[in-house]
């Protein structure tokens, strides 16, 4: 059977930031124990039901997973090999905020099997930082890395946001430079996206907060990120995301690649076997549905041909290496150009994607308006 990937959604935190909409929940560090009892009942259930499968990765994310102690990552961890067939060379990956590490339980996850940390920086700008709700400050991130690498973790992903209200490219460019030289294995450069209904967004609606960086000023931070990160010698491999030699995410590779992933928690979506499924976003109702064993058993597949076929279009035009075009057609019986003809057409004959190999991926110019590619392709696919 082919191997897969779990995901684990820890949906604590000790405040809800400002531009959030990921499933989390402040006020429940106190129920812990009850919740990480119900992600080991459902692992059990879906081991059961999918059978003893190879795992190449694992991802903790939340939320803010360094909420859990130490021993109950050990005893997530430990379910995960009692469930499952855990490469011994697996990428276990856990989330964290700066501002919630301790030493004693970094060296419990360490002990556990958990060898990536992915850290939730954001900006070394401590009035930024404020403003958008992080309980960390710029010292404490710098503390927090000293600390992970102490603890003896080799490989180590900072997440920085670009686009917040009020910042300008001098500070994000400070603020990158301060990241790389921390020495992070991995960088995670997002530009903030207004989620409908959260507290910022509900600010920058309102005009109660500094005003978001024009087009002229994320252009000039897309260009710093590119300019400092070559330099330092990391290679962007994802829209977002720049690594060292070899320190590619490769648990998100998988969800680029459109290959097999259960998820695991609160709000946790599943892609095995064909079969789509995901978890109550409410945390008694994922704490009851564990309890339920039949309610946990996968729907059918679902997800027409056409909507298969643009997501994995979507997901791989977001790594620089592209979509798997060779895969596509053996998955779908025709090649992406055979499917969306006058698009990628369109799109190649403007310089904004290309053909390398069995690859179709998009060009540096593509990637910078990949949104408008996308559109193009979904026109097409509807009839436009």
């Amino acid at each position: 059977m082919e191997p897969i990937s779990l995901y684990i959604h820890i949906p604590l935190c000790v405040k809800k930031c400002a531009y959030c909409d990921f499933t989390s929940f402040s006020g429940r560090l106190a129920q812990r124990e009850d919740y990480v009892e119900a992600v080991c009942r459902e692992m059990r259930a879906q081991a059961a039901f999918f059978g003893p499968r190879r795992v190449q990765t694992v991802f903790l994310g939340g939320g803010t997973p360094t909420l859990l102690s130490g021993g109950q990552v050990q005893r997530i961890m430990r379910e995960v090999r009692a469930c499952f067939d855990l490469d011994p060379d697996a990428e276990v990956t856990m989330e964290g905020n700066p501002g919630t590490l301790t030493a004693q339980n970094l060296a419990a996850y360490r002990e556990t099997g958990v060898n990536r940390l992915s850290l939730g920086v954001q900006s070394f700008d401590d009035g930024l930082l404020a403003a958008v709700g992080r309980i960390h400050t710029a010292a404490q991130a710098r503390e927090a890395v000293r600390m992970v690498r102490k603890a003896g973790f080799e490989n180590l992903n900072i997440d920085l946001m670009s686009g917040l209200p009020g910042q300008s490219a001098a500070q994000w460019a400070q603020t990158l430079t301060q990241a790389i030289a921390l020495e992070p294995e991995h960088l995670s450069c997002y530009s903030l996206i207004l989620e409908e209904g959260t507290p910022l967004s509900l600010s920058v609606q309102a005009g109660t907060c500094a005003p978001l960086p024009d087009e002229d000023a994320l252009y000039a931070m897309d260009e710093a990120t590119g300019t400092l990160t070559r330099a330092a010698g990391y290679a962007r491999y994802e829209v977002s995301n720049y690594a060292k030699p070899g320190r590619a995410c490769r648990h998100n590779l998988v969800y680029w690649e459109c290959l097999p992933y259960l998820g695991l928690g609160c709000a946790a979506h599943s892609d095995v076997d064909g079969r789509r499924f995901y978890n109550p976003d409410d945390w008694e109702a994922y704490l009851c549905m564990t309890r339920r064993a039949g309610e946990m058993r996968p729907r059918e597949g679902d997800g027409t041909r056409g909507e298969r076929m643009f997501e994995r279009m979507m997901m791989g035009l977001r790594m620089v290496r592209g979509v798997d075009a060779a895969r596509f057609a053996r998955d779908f019986g025709a090649a992406p150009e055979a499917v969306w003809p006058r698009a990628v057409e369109r799109m190649v004959s403007g310089g904004l994607m290309e053909r390398q190999g069995e690859r179709l991926r998009l060009t540096p110019r593509g990637m910078q308006v990949m949104n408008g590619v996308l559109v193009e392709l979904l026109r097409e696919q509807e009839g436009e």
